[in-house]
This record gives C-alpha cells, sequence and structure tokens, in this order.
C-alpha cells in the first residue's frame, strides 16, 4: 500500500497505476478538537493541518473550486479543492486561517435549514435523540410509528416526504429539551454574521439541500423544493451563492431528475461520492468528492485509490 502523507513506497505495484489526472475534490465534517454533539465524528485541528503540510510537502496545490469548475482541463491531480458539509459552526476558525493563514479558498455547502440556527436536519435530531435517550424508551416510541425500526434503520424505513414529521414529534415525545432551546445554547451551525465574514474572507458556499434527504428516493418535485428553498433563502439572506450542490449522504438523484435540477437552477457541478465515466471533467457536470475526515489509512486509500478507480472506469472506452 502507498503510504500517501509519508510520500514512500510500500511494494512496487503503485508505480504501475494510471492515476486519473483530474483534480481531487475532498470533503470533510468537522475539524475541531471537541466534536459538537449534533455531528461526533470529524478529525482534529492538528490531524488536518498536517494532512495539508504533508500534501503541500508532496507537491499539491489548494485550489478555489471556482477556479477548477472554471477551467477544469487545465489543472490535474495535484491540485486539491477542500470542501466543507453542513455548516458546522466548530468549523469557522478553521476555515478563517485557511483563508488568513493559507490563501486556501474552501467551500462551504449548507443545509438550507439550518442556516443561523433557525432549525436541525432530521439526521442531527436523531443523532441527539440517540445521546440523550435511554434506547428502551426511543425504541418503543419509534415503534409506535415504523413498528420493527430501531433507530439505525429509521433512515430507511420511512418515505423522505415523512422524516422530518417524524423526527419532530418523536423529539417532542422523549427530548427533556425543545430544538430551538439546544440551538440557542448550543448554536451548533454558522450564524448569518459568520457567514457574512466567511464569504468577506473568500470562503465560497455552495447548497447541501433544505432538509437533507436521501435524494435517490426523492421524486422530481422533492428535489426540485429542496434546492428551490436553499436557492431563495441564500437570495434573501443576500449570501452569495454559487450554483453549486453537494448531494447529502454523496446519494445522486436519478439521472433523469438531476438533468432537469441542473437545467432549471443552471447548476454548475453537482458533487457525489460515487465515481463514473466522465465525472470530475468538461463538459459533464458531475463532480465526485473524497472524504478525508476518517481514519487515516481510510483517508490514504481515499486519496489514492477513489481517482484511480474512476481512470479504469473510463480506460474500458477508450480501447478503441
Amino acid at each position: 500500500m502507498y503510504c500517501l502523507l509519508k510520500g514512500k513506497y510500500k511494494s512496487n505495484w503503485i508505480k504501475y497505476m494510471k492515476i486519473a489526472t483530474t483534480p481531487r475534490v475532498l470533503y470533510y465534517h468537522i475539524v475541531a478538537d471537541k466534536f459538537p454533539e449534533i455531528y461526533p465524528n470529524g478529525i482534529s485541528v492538528s490531524n488536518f493541518f498536517r494532512q495539508l503540510g504533508q500534501l503541500k510537502r508532496q507537491g499539491y496545490k489548494f485550489r478555489s473550486l471556482s477556479e477548477v469548475l472554471a477551467n477544469p482541463k487545465k489543472f490535474n491531480d495535484k491540485d486539491i479543492v477542500l470542501t466543507f458539509d453542513d455548516g458546522f459552526s466548530t468549523n469557522y476558525p478553521v476555515l478563517m486561517y485557511l483563508c488568513k493563514e493559507y490563501n486556501i479558498k474552501p467551500t462551504v455547502f449548507l443545509i438550507g435549514k439550518c442556516i443561523d440556527n433557525k432549525e436541525m436536519a432530521w439526521n442531527h435530531k436523531l443523532l441527539l435523540m440517540k445521546r440523550y435517550c435511554s434506547p428502551v424508551k426511543l425504541s418503543a416510541q419509534i415503534d409506535n410509528y415504523v413498528p420493527g425500526a430501531t433507530i439505525s434503520s429509521l433512515f430507511s424505513r420511512i418515505e423522505m416526504s415523512e422524516k422530518d414529521t417524524v423526527t419532530d414529534s418523536l423529539w417532542k415525545e422523549v427530548m427533556p429539551f425543545s430544538e430551538s432551546d439546544y440551538l440557542q445554547k448550543h448554536k451548533p451551525f454558522l450564524s448569518l454574521t459568520q457567514m457574512k465574514s466567511l464569504q468577506k474572507a473568500g470562503v465560497e458556499f455552495g447548497i447541501h439541500s433544505w432538509s437533507h434527504p436521501d435524494f435517490s428516493r426523492l421524486i422530481y418535485p422533492e428535489a426540485y423544493t429542496e434546492l428551490d428553498l436553499c436557492f431563495k433563502q441564500m437570495e434573501e439572506l443576500s449570501v452569495p451563492c454559487k450554483r453549486y450542490f453537494a448531494y447529502p449522504y454523496g446519494r445522486p438523484a436519478q439521472n433523469e431528475i438531476e438533468t432537469r435540477l441542473i437545467k432549471n437552477f443552471q447548476l454548475s457541478a453537482t458533487f457525489g461520492i460515487s465515481y463514473g465515466l466522465g465525472d470530475n471533467s468538461l463538459p459533464y457536470t458531475r463532480w465526485q468528492r473524497i472524504k478525508m475526515d476518517g481514519r487515516k489509512l481510510t483517508n490514504q486509500q481515499q486519496f489514492l485509490l477513489m481517482p484511480w478507480l474512476r481512470s479504469i472506469k473510463a480506460s474500458r472506452f477508450n480501447f478503441f
């Protein structure tokens, strides 16, 4: 296995890999030394900047997403874009530091309903319910809505159109405090003031849907509403927003639905996590990202192998 961050070959087979030549788009959720309850996973600040330092020493260059999308053919696999999902306020100091000290301009994909701590998305509520409620009590309440379901299986057992109604009802029945009280006390998402400061520093904003559904399970009117609400809100808040859309869970909509979304919202790019033919290059708008806030070995594997797997898929169609 090639140890990317140390820059040494562990075996010779990697020398014969044909690595895709398009820029890598990396994504993170939380960069912090103390992870918030609402999303208790991520990467520490020291490990994050260690990643960046090691990548820089390997010759990688950091680009803004708008720079890359303007002319992807100008860049290659030594160019990297940093993106952050959900719009967590915990990342604010890191994002500002990236802009001011590293001259790196990341992109933040925002969940519309969460902006300025107005509401939580349903997946965040489930995480908090799991933390604050006894498993027995929570399971009993879930069983009232979806017999036989658990907190883990609820995601796949209910329709996306029902997710907010079910989680809101569960919250009221099992949580010791209100959603608004929690948001007021912890402020887990970026405030409008923070967003405007970040934008002024060079951070770009895209959207991550209104309520964080699984787009692979949505019909077109539902998918349209998710994007429409986001873009309208960003306009009302007077915060510049790029026509970038990152799919929640990395799961894209059906091709026909995605095509209509791209046309109707004039999307510059959509972002998932499953590599396919034509991704990350013009004239296609579908781009894929690489998760980099997991375990160290997993990060290395994702960083190296995902672009390579995409090049294999593409090469299957380039032999004639």
